[in-house]
């Protein structure tokens, strides 16, 4: 046993206790009770036997010797009993101050080592303080340390963490838990801040990674602590600008997120709105995929018009082709867009999702009405200046007209003009360079969808009215063109209201123009028949020859009875 003491101790065997002391306190760094249970008992217990055979072995040498014979008269020498175990109050005093001092001096260690501490120097100075026997005092100020206003808390946080596992079932119990309240608190909100600058940054991969990897994490392992997390995850989706269907498809399925079991372990109260944002952000995608489909469908046109990036140019010039059922997709889409993807909206002109109001143009066709208008009254004036007819009747054939006229012109249009925007590109090309010489208005009409229908019409007036109707309307076209290159004063320009005009089908449309035509016709039939020319309705009625029983007249005197009976005045007689 002694042998295996001083073997313990690093000692010879002639020691004396001084030195057994010293050499006690400095194996006991590296043996501490906290730190090395059992090295620290097998220390304790050399250092016991140690101390009491130096203590045996002067109080053996200092014995005297026994004679060989004693006399009998002589009393019987009593051996000398073994000294007792010195107490071990004065140990555990000493033991006590020395780990004191130890500790005082270890906390100062630490703290030098973790002055001006960076993240990158963390590894190497946990080294050293394990070399200086300091770990302990390392870990405690290090923990205060993330409480700190630093820049790179976050990072001192998550190495502790990874080193020290804290917040887990194998962190020191010692710690001050009211600091390991405020460092996770504070690692939580760090944990929620990272993933809403991936999600937020549109960054899909690094965000599933990242979730990844926190959800493998053993702090997150807890149900209080899973929980938090479900709900952090549920409240980014819907707080933040971006949405991605393989991020919330991803979510689902690793969180246990069931719509068959009302959201499942998601909180009710993100769940349904997280299935309204997924319907609403799918809408969105179907307006993307139309903006690049390019198709002549009004919620097509509308989404390219609003989606895809134009100059102003382009812009204008893509809005000519836009029709009344256009426009009101334009005015259905910025509505939503302003609610579901304001962040869409800033990125539009002057971040306003209404611009296209300032590329709507006043309807192109009513000059052409005009015209027929002007056409009609030209036929009047001509019918009653040459045969002298009644001014209601020359109105009312003008009203027959300009309805048989205009019926027809807007047909034409009706059919004329999806028909015309299928051959955009070459009506495009031609007006650059026949419309500026082929029509005095400002801005130049396109050739294809507005002037040929015009002079279509042109030449049904000229082939049903005359050449003085056809002229009247050419006066009329020109001069409305010429009258479109004056700037008017601002007081002058008359703003068109804005109406929405509800979508006709084909058959109401033609039902209509019958129906026009019809009440026209039958207006001009009632007018034409009840008006009466000069001299007419205004003479006395004219009586019958010879029917008065007193006409004595002399032509009445010949076969009287034979004039009555056949109604008519009897033929005069002829004397010679």
């Amino acid at each position: 046993m002694a042998v295996n003491c001083w073997a313990i101790l690093g000692l010879e065997a002639d020691a004396d206790s001084r030195s057994i002391k010293r050499q006690y306190a400095t194996l006991l760094k590296a043996h501490r009770p906290d730190e090395d249970p059992s090295g620290f008992q097998r220390l304790r217990e050399a250092y016991e036997q140690a101390l009491e055979w130096s203590r045996r072995e002067p109080a053996m040498e200092s014995r005297p010797r026994e004679p060989a014979m004693a006399p009998l008269t002589q009393h019987p020498v009593t051996t000398e009993t073994e000294p007792a175990a010195p107490p071990l109050e004065p140990v555990l005093s000493f033991e006590l101050e020395h780990l004191e001092v130890e500790r005082t001096h270890g906390a100062h260690r630490a703290a030098q080592l973790l002055e001006d501490v960076t993240a990158d120097q963390l590894d190497q100075r946990l080294a050293q303080a394990r070399v200086s026997h300091c770990s302990r005092e390392f870990e405690d100020q290090l923990l205060t340390l993330c409480l700190s206003p630093r820049d790179d808390r976050r990072l001192l946080i998550a190495w502790g963490m990874e080193q020290f596992r804290w917040f887990t079932a194998w962190q020191r119990p010692d710690l001050s838990p009211h600091e390991l309240e405020w460092v996770l608190r504070a690692h939580c909100e760090q944990v929620e801040e990272d993933l809403r600058e991936r999600l937020d940054a549109g960054q899909v991969d690094a965000f599933i990674k990242r979730y990844r990897v926190l959800k493998k994490v053993d702090w997150l392992q807890s149900f209080e602590r899973h929980d938090w997390f479900n709900a952090t995850l549920a409240r980014l989706l819907l707080e933040s600008s971006f949405w991605s269907q393989h991020v919330f498809e991803t979510l689902c399925s690793h969180q246990q997120w069931n719509a068959a079991e009302n959201g499942g372990r998601c909180p009710p109260a993100y769940w349904s709105a997280l299935v309204q944002r997924q319907d609403e952000q799918a809408f969105l995608e179907t307006l993307e995929r139309l903006a690049v489909l390019n198709d002549r469908d009004p919620l097509s046109r509308a989404s390219r018009l609003l989606l895809t990036p134009m100059t102003d140019t382009e812009r204008s010039a893509f809005a000519r082709r836009f029709f009344e059922a256009d426009w009101n997709a334009c005015r259905t889409l910025s509505e939503k867009l302003r609610r579901l993807d304001p962040a869409r909206c800033q990125a539009m002109p002057n971040g306003d999702p209404y611009f296209w109001k300032a590329l709507m143009q006043p309807r192109r066709a009513w000059p052409m009405f005009a015209g027929l208008l002007g056409a009609s009254l030209t036929w009047a004036a001509g019918e009653y200046l040459s045969d002298q007819s009644g001014l209601g009747a020359s109105f009312a054939a003008m009203l027959f007209w300009l309805c048989v006229l205009a019926t027809p012109g807007a047909a034409l249009l009706w059919a004329w003009c999806p028909m015309a925007d299928r051959f955009w590109s070459l009506d495009v090309r031609l007006s650059s360079v026949l419309s500026p010489r082929l029509s005095f208005r400002r801005p130049a009409p396109l050739v294809l969808r507005e002037l040929l229908p015009c002079w279509l019409m042109g030449a049904l007036t000229w082939a049903c009215c005359g050449a003085a109707a056809f002229a009247s309307y050419t006066v009329v076209l020109l001069t409305l063109g010429g009258l479109s290159r004056v700037a008017w004063p601002q007081a002058l320009t008359i703003k068109r209201p804005e109406v929405r005009l509800p979508a006709l089908s084909a058959a109401a449309s033609i039902a209509l123009m019958i129906g026009v035509i019809g009440t026209t016709f039958l207006v001009y039939i009632i007018v034409s028949s009840q008006l009466m020319g000069p001299d007419q309705g205004l003479q006395p009625f004219a009586k019958r020859g010879c029917n008065g029983s007193l006409d004595s007249r002399q032509e009445c005197r010949i076969a009287p009875t034979q004039a009555q009976w056949y109604g008519q005045s009897p033929a005069r007689e002829v004397r010679p």
